[in-house]
């Protein structure tokens, strides 16, 4: 029968990674203070959005798109075989996923629900089915006892998920998972929190997948990770737009693959990403990646997660992630800006960092504070970014024993004050093909080139005066210049006050 709960593990449908993800045979029970408990209940019906319609009524909630097909009222005062309507509603979602049909509404009316939800698969063609919270205080849906449980919501077929709360009460699951058989489906204006397994949204292989306008917050996992959303190849055109994603012992949004299948065309845009305990966005074997336009900030938050694993950078690109373009974000207050890293597989490749402004960067962990660091990678533009007040370097480029081919360094602004480290370029064999001009430095700010002192040994002596080692402090333009002539790089860039 349409609807049928499936009671088949979630490893089963989407391999073993999804397991590891969820880890859905543990039930342990984490609580966190942080996240205080939601006190929800049902009014009256007679005092709920719509009370008093006509019987049958299809007309969808004021303000949102007239539905294609026919509208399920679900309330907790409803009845198990009631009809759906207003009048008559029932009691559970799940009764009226059995029900509904490609086109539908189902409205759901303030109240809890302890329920685990099956959105089943109509076929890819089929016209989504919209499941909408209604009225205030929001719809809340919290996990059912259920001891195969590791998802209050598993996505299977196109549908579009509105205005709810899910709340795990810090139960070792995730909040939704798109499966592979999910397409079209977006989820939008929920409210996702509390969930103490490897994610808080998880779209596994799925396609055409948006969520945007949503609040992820406090998904932890006890000393490891847990992300506010993470995207397994191998997913197809997912856009996170718009969202509020914060206080998770992860990152805010990781992208990977299943095994060799990378995930492709993801769009993470206009989000704000604050407070993780280890990135805000982490990218590894993905491709044809755009994070642009987000705010990043509060990296990591050693209150949920005292000791990470990572730089606690703002954005990180390694494990061959390729086609990336990083643009007008907005990072500050993290371990470092944005690392490009060789990590466990190929160099990052086609990698665009541009328009970026990136300030207050602090040496937490220790042995950090890069704006921008590129360690290893091939074809890496960094473009028109604006670094400034970071405790190390503003940029370290192919000074990590890496080598970095085709390096664009253009066009940036790097600002400090008196004695701040500024820039620190890699020996020669480690930056073949480097481009670098038209970049522009704050006055008494330090600049560092790697090999330095055998250069100036030879030839190049007459400039050895201009540097202490093998660094310099641009007090005046003759500093500069010295630094052209000696790395043979920076012609057209300048000192600003």
């Amino acid at each position: 029968m349409r609807g049928t709960f499936s009671k088949r593990s979630l490893g089963g449908a989407c391999g073993l990674l999804t397991c590891l993800v969820l880890t859905a045979c543990e039930q342990q029970l984490v609580i966190h203070e942080s996240a205080p408990p939601l006190e929800v209940q049902a009014p009256p019906l007679a005092q709920q959005p719509g009370a008093g319609k006509p019987t049958g009524s299809k007309q969808p909630s004021s303000g949102a798109p007239e539905s294609t097909g026919q509208t399920w009222y679900v309330s907790p005062r409803g009845g198990h075989s009631a009809r759906g309507t207003l009048e008559s509603p029932l009691r559970t979602i799940s009764k009226a996923l059995e029900k509904a049909e490609p086109g539908d509404t189902i409205l759901v009316l303030p109240g809890t629900y302890s329920e685990q939800l099956f959105l089943e698969n109509h076929g890819a063609s089929a016209a989504p089915i919209t499941l909408r919270g209604e009225g205030s205080p929001m719809p809340t849906i919290i996990p059912e006892n259920n001891p195969e449980r590791s998802a209050v919501m598993l996505v299977r077929g196109v549908y579009n998920i509105e205005n709810l709360r899910i709340d795990l009460g810090g139960l070792r699951m995730s909040a939704i998972v798109f499966e592979r058989t999910s397409t079209r489906s977006r989820l939008s204006g929920t409210e996702l929190r509390s969930g103490a397994a490897g994610a808080g949204v998880l779209v596994a292989g799925a396609s055409h997948i948006t969520i945007e306008d949503n609040h992820i917050h406090h998904f932890i996992k006890p000393n490891d990770d847990s992300h506010g959303v993470l995207v397994v190849g191998p997913s197809r055109n997912i856009t996170i737009r718009n969202n509020d994603i914060h206080h998770n012992s992860g990152d805010s949004v990781q992208c990977q693959s299943q095994g060799n299948q990378p995930a492709e065309d993801v769009l993470i845009e206009s989000n704000k990403m604050s407070n993780e305990g280890e990135n805000a966005v982490d990218i590894k074997l993905c491709n044809r990646v755009t994070i642009r336009n987000n705010e990043m900030f509060g990296f990591p938050n050693t209150a949920v997660r005292p000791r990470g694993t990572s730089a606690a950078e703002a954005v990180i690109l390694h494990d061959s992630a390729r086609n990336i373009t990083v643009q007008e974000n907005i990072i500050s207050k993290a371990g470092r800006g944005v690392s490009v890293v060789a990590g466990h597989g190929e160099p990052p490749e086609n990698v665009r960092i541009e328009g970026n402004t990136i300030q207050d960067i602090r040496n937490v962990p220790p042995s950090n504070g890069q704006g921008i660091r590129i360690e290893s990678g091939r074809n890496v533009q960094v473009v028109d970014n604006v670094v400034e007040n970071t405790a190390s370097y503003g940029m370290m480029l192919a000074a990590d024993d890496g080598v970095v081919r085709g390096l664009v360094v253009r066009k940036n602004t790097l600002r400090g004050g008196d004695q701040a480290l500024l820039m620190r370029l890699g020996h020669d064999y480690a930056r073949p093909g480097v481009v670098m001009n038209q970049n522009y430095y704050s006055r008494g700010g330090v600049l560092k080139g790697d090999g330095l002192r055998e250069k100036l040994g030879g030839v190049l002596g007459p400039f050895r005066s201009k540097f202490v080692g093998d660094q310099l402090i641009l007090s005046d333009p003759d500093q500069l210049d010295a630094w052209r002539h000696v790395l043979g790089v920076d012609y057209g860039s300048g000192i600003v006050d």
